[in-house]
């Protein structure tokens, strides 16, 4: 399978002590390189395409040139959907527009799609995730990474750490791992993908909001809208430390109604995948998580093995 590492710094993305997040330094490696290394380093990771500013990305690439599988970079697009889809059709040969429509492997192909901000992403996570990632069942998977094992990355006593919001599910809590394996050309509702990542981050009650509005002009059915609404309020209760009302209200939110939710939003088969490293989920949001990662970079490395 090919991977496709997304460094674009347009649209909805976020800059870090003023640099696109993707090209920060972690040890002396830019962090979209740490991510490639990994990659690299899964036997069925077949090509590593690589899309964002490409000067930065050949230039980082010239003096880091320590890759083991083939690499493409590509000028990065407007948008992450756009990136998404010049990336994926970067890895099919002689691709044409509408040839997936007339060619079955073309319309079925696979592609691995990770961010180029997390650092401490592990093989050993790349495989996990491929191995959970049933596409004969579905047409995108997400990972999903659990609560106990994140807490390992959290804050204690004379320790920094990174705080995490989770997804509160009848099964447990879980934070989307930053990992995912698509079929792209199965999606007949593209457009909302832009939609959701501009609103991905829930702490903010102006995403909330703007969500449940896009959601609400595409059509969404009710129960979608119940189980997000039922989403929130156990986040919400959580961050109130609220638990055992949290609780009650997750015991209403299987993972698998949540997956065919998203699955009627997107027009697609969708499922999920657990990855239990915990790197996938350690994204650099903000200046603190950045400065949080640097000092315990080679402790939680470490521990990952």
């Amino acid at each position: 399978m090919d991977a496709v590492i997304l460094c674009g710094d347009r649209g909805a993305s976020r800059m870090v002590e003023g640099e696109s997040k993707a090209f920060l330094f972690m040890h002396g490696l830019p962090l979209f390189l740490r991510v490639a290394q990994s990659a690299a380093r899964v036997e069925r990771v077949a090509r590593i395409f690589i899309i964002g500013d490409k000067k930065k990305i050949d230039l980082r690439l010239s003096r880091h040139p320590i890759l083991a599988k083939p690499v493409v970079t590509l000028e990065q697009k407007g948008s992450l959907l756009e990136n998404i889809m010049a990336g994926f059709i970067a890895t099919i040969e002689g691709y044409q527009p509408g040839m997936e429509k007339t060619d079955p492997r073309i319309a079925g192909k696979v592609v691995m799609l990770m961010p180029g901000d997390t650092p401490l992403l592990h093989p050993a996570e790349i495989n996990e995730m491929l191995d959970g990632a049933d596409m004969e069942k579905y047409d995108y998977v997400a990972g999903f990474t659990p609560d106990h094992v994140l807490a390992r990355y959290g804050p204690s006593v004379g320790k920094p750490g990174v705080s995490m919001a989770y997804m509160h599910f009848r099964e447990g809590l879980y934070r989307i791992n930053n990992l995912h394996v698509a079929r792209p050309f199965a999606c007949s509702n593209m457009d909302v993908v832009q939609l959701l990542y501009a609103s991905r981050y829930q702490k903010d009650l102006r995403n909330i909001i703007h969500l449940t509005r896009d959601m609400w002009r595409h059509h969404v059915k009710t129960q979608s809208l119940v189980l997000y609404a039922k989403l929130q309020a156990a986040m919400f209760l959580s961050f109130a430390r609220l638990r055992f009302l949290s609780d009650i209200v997750r015991r209403g939110i299987p993972m698998e109604s949540v997956a065919v939710a998203a699955g009627r939003i997107l027009g697609m088969r969708v499922g999920w995948a657990v990855t239990t490293r915990g790197g996938a989920a350690l994204d650099v949001d903000n200046d603190i998580d950045y400065e949080t990662m640097k000092i315990m970079f080679h402790t939680w490395k470490e521990m990952q093995e």
